[in-house]
């Protein structure tokens, strides 16, 4: 997205530095009867189900009434879904950086802050940024840990990986010339406690006219993701060919920022991806051709109309070659998805759009690759989780779990688009009033 989109969301409405948290339902003590679970793991919806949450986290699941105190705050779920929040593994916070190509790095916290607003509105509780201004998204994060902005959870990167005049070099990356170079940055990098380190093995970038890009010398990509890992790291790769996700995979990596989209992702590829463990984020989205979906209540909602159209006009939607490029990948992605997905690779659910509601575009073009709804829900839920490496504290709706939610007035399980038929979203068991978030719906 270019400086004149991000423009058009700031407003002079926004001054305050600083959200604060004023839920409705304490996140001590909060009892939903009698709804429907989808609760992330793959598994039927289940009727009737009434989930405690005590202290932010989920505390009791049960088939019909679960006794509580009185003073438990009660949520009536009859005819309502309750899913867990959608998490995106794939963005680029707005507000660190600016202009295309080689962008400027900068700090734009209320048109960020107005970013994070849209992401809760839209019901997602928590994305990893997979790659930014480090500045910028490390002091977002803490900002968010501490409680102190209103936001989804925030995993980052902080800052990603790449050789000398390599893919993601010039927009927030960390340059590595040698071992010795490479140690010694990444110590930088481990100060600022990166979630998950980003690797970049890119030979032509994405757009239609190929070109040839330095990558890092295998050997040393290897021992750098092994130093990595050796810190407690995991790693992720961006990649777009199989020779390359190969090479990843001889790295050692744990996961891709993409599937492959230059090439088939055959069945001998798809064996390799599961002995090897590898999670995969979807980022169908970002090849998108089509804009009809931006007339969506929900994006409606989110995105000003200045900034809708604006969309529309860019190289991505206008009919340049690029938008005919991508046009011509969809069908390959999308038969790759499904390709990945039968042989049992693990799919995470990811945009690479950096807009809140984009996630549920993804889902849609997740289902309408041929995988279920509710397999469609784990991509964007648990296997998410699974991808930033917490799958243990997030992602599904089980017993010990952070209480991140969403209650539905329609079941995502029959249509996936009715995962934007939200009534309420929950962040650690707390209510979020999406009505006072500064969104365009509430200007």
């Amino acid at each position: 997205m270019n400086t004149q989109i991000i423009r058009h969301f700031i407003l002079a409405s926004v001054c305050a530095a600083l959200f604060v948290i004023a839920p409705k339902l304490s996140a001590q003590s909060l009892l939903i009867e009698n709804v429907t679970l989808i609760d992330g793991t793959g598994g039927a919806p289940v009727a009737g189900v009434s989930v405690l949450v005590d202290g932010g986290r989920f505390a009791k699941i049960s088939a019909g009434n679960i006794d509580t105190p009185s003073d438990v705050s009660v949520v009536d779920g009859t005819g309502k879904f309750l899913m867990p929040g959608i998490i995106d593994s794939h963005i680029h916070l707005p507000g660190g950086r600016a202009g295309a190509g080689n962008r400027e790095m900068v700090i734009d916290r209320p048109f960020g802050l107005q970013s994070l607003a849209a992401y809760l509105y839209s019901g997602v509780t928590a994305f990893y940024d997979s790659g930014n201004n480090a500045e910028y998204i490390y002091q977002m994060r803490e900002d968010e840990r501490a409680g102190h902005i209103l936001s989804p959870r925030i995993y980052a990167t902080v800052s990603l990986i790449a050789p000398p005049e390599g893919h993601g070099c010039c927009a927030g990356g960390t340059v590595v010339h040698d071992y010795e170079d490479g140690v010694k940055k990444l110590d930088a990098l481990f100060k600022m406690k990166p979630d998950l380190l980003k690797f970049t093995r890119e030979r032509r970038g994405m757009g239609p006219v190929g070109r040839n890009i330095p990558l890092l010398e295998q050997d040393l990509m290897n021992k750098l993701v092994a130093y990595a890992h050796e810190n407690g790291i995991r790693t992720t790769v961006h990649v777009s060919e199989v020779a390359l996700a190969r090479d990843s995979i001889e790295a050692g990596a744990d996961a891709f920022a993409h599937t492959v989209y230059l090439d088939d992702a055959n069945m001998d590829f798809a064996k390799e991806l599961v002995d090897n463990g590898i999670i995969l984020s979807t980022t169908m989205t970002r090849i998108e051709a089509d804009t009809s979906f931006l007339d969506d209540p929900l994006f409606v909602a989110t995105i000003p109309e200045d900034a809708r159209n604006e969309i529309r006009a860019s190289e991505r939607f206008n009919g340049s070659p690029y938008t005919g490029w991508l046009s011509s990948l969809r069908p390959a992605i999308m038969k790759n998805i499904k390709t990945l997905y039968d042989a049992g690779a693990i799919l995470a659910a990811g945009t690479d759009r950096s807009l809140g509601p984009f996630p549920h575009q993804e889902l849609r073009v997740i289902v309408e690759s041929g995988i279920p709804p509710l397999e469609a829900i784990r991509i964007g839920t648990l296997n998410a989780a699974a991808y930033i490496g917490v799958e243990d504290e997030i992602g599904s709706i089980e017993v010990g779990k952070l209480a991140d939610m969403l209650l539905l007035t329609a079941d995502p399980s029959v249509d996936i688009s009715n995962t934007m038929m939200i009534d309420s979203v929950y962040k650690g068991g707390v209510w979020i009033d999406r009505a006072a978030l500064d969104v365009p719906a509430n200007r």
